[in-house]
């Protein structure tokens, strides 16, 4: 296994919006509402207060990447924006479930719920909440749970519907000659919302039926590789288990990838083979026995993550303790750094 060491480790109830394309600071939370900002050596300095009538849910939170200004959803599913001073700058009413500034700030995408089946995308100008564009849209499952997310590079975006067993449905959202226009990225199979390269050209994703990985070109989204069937293929079910996918994932720089299996264990993965290169870890927070995390589970004698979610804030990764931790631990290292201390781990000799 490949220990690493992150750059910083927060302790407490902290937080962050994930987005693929990078502004010039890097803003996290704590659960009153409190906001820091990382310097260079990601050391967090107290930068304000957020407006206090939000729950601050996974995607109900955007950061503008320049400006001390921030989008969410509030306690009666209004969609809102607020300097960090804790003011409200402006509300609009509605069943508002995610929210995401556009790549230069100026914009603002949201995701509201009509009902069960029908959804209404709007973008936003952000200084004064002004509607730019609508859409309707149909929700082909019925009640799923959304997520927005940022496209390298571009001015796309794309949003995941997710409804477990019954589908799951992945659609790039775009602002064309004037108006909204939506493209079902992967129509052929149930794929998730993928983890994008750097620069914007591939994703790496994870078909959730079939449970084998795939990468596409983008934006032709061309199917390039595709990870092959494996039942039948490990000796007992707890190895199975632990080649069986989880939904983390991370693409990187080099053009390998972060994966997680089922119990959310950290994995390099080639995505031009298909094939994991080296399961790796952060030191002091190594895979442990899943009876630890579980006490039920006192015969089962595979390994369970400390480490539970992975995302990308830019250039930077970020990494959250999960149940195990009574105070959640937030590791981050710069995504150089983690591909320096790797590649430096998988060229040493052995013996």
């Amino acid at each position: 296994m490949i220990l690493l060491n992150p750059a910083t480790i927060l302790i407490g109830d902290y937080h962050f919006a994930a987005r693929n394309n990078a502004g010039p600071e890097v803003v996290v939370y704590d659960k009153e509402g409190r906001v820091y900002r990382l310097d260079a050596d990601l050391t967090p300095s107290e930068a304000g207060q957020l407006y206090s009538m939000q729950p601050l849910n996974w995607d109900s939170l955007s950061f503008h990447p320049e400006l001390a200004l921030a989008a969410f959803i509030m306690e009666d599913a209004a969609m809102g924006a607020g300097d960090f001073t804790g003011r409200l700058l402006w509300s609009k009413a509605g069943a508002y479930v995610c929210v995401l500034f556009s790549r230069d700030g100026s914009l603002l995408w949201s995701v509201a719920k009509l009902d069960e089946e029908h959804l209404r995308i709007s973008v936003f100008h952000s200084g004064d909440g002004t509607l730019a564009h609508s859409l309707d849209l149909e929700d082909p499952f019925g009640d799923s749970a959304l997520r927005l997310m940022d496209i390298p590079g571009s001015d796309a975006v794309t949003l995941e519907l997710a409804a477990g067993q019954n589908g799951i449905s992945v659609y790039e959202l775009s602002i064309q000659q004037g108006g909204l226009h939506s493209r079902e990225m992967f129509p052929q199979g149930c794929y998730l919302s993928p983890a994008w390269h750097p620069d914007g050209s591939q994703l790496f994703t994870l078909e959730n039926d079939a449970q084998v990985y795939a990468c596409f070109s983008y934006p032709a989204l061309e199917l390039q590789q595709e990870q092959g069937p494996h039942d039948g293929e490990y000796e007992d079910e707890y190895e199975e288990e632990d080649h069986y996918p989880g939904y983390g994932m991370l693409y990187l720089q080099n053009g390998q990838a972060i994966s997680q299996n089922t119990n959310e264990r950290f994995f390099l993965f080639d995505p031009g083979t298909m094939e994991r290169i080296s399961e790796w870890s952060f030191a002091g927070y190594e895979p442990v026995p899943a009876s630890v995390v579980f006490p039920s589970l006192d015969d089962d004698p595979s390994l369970y993550s400390q480490i539970q979610s992975c995302e990308r804030v830019g250039s930077l990764l970020m990494f959250r303790t999960g149940s195990l931790h009574d105070i959640p631990h937030l590791l981050m290292i710069e995504e150089a750094v983690l591909l320096e201390a790797i590649g430096s781990m998988l060229t040493k000799p052995l013996g």
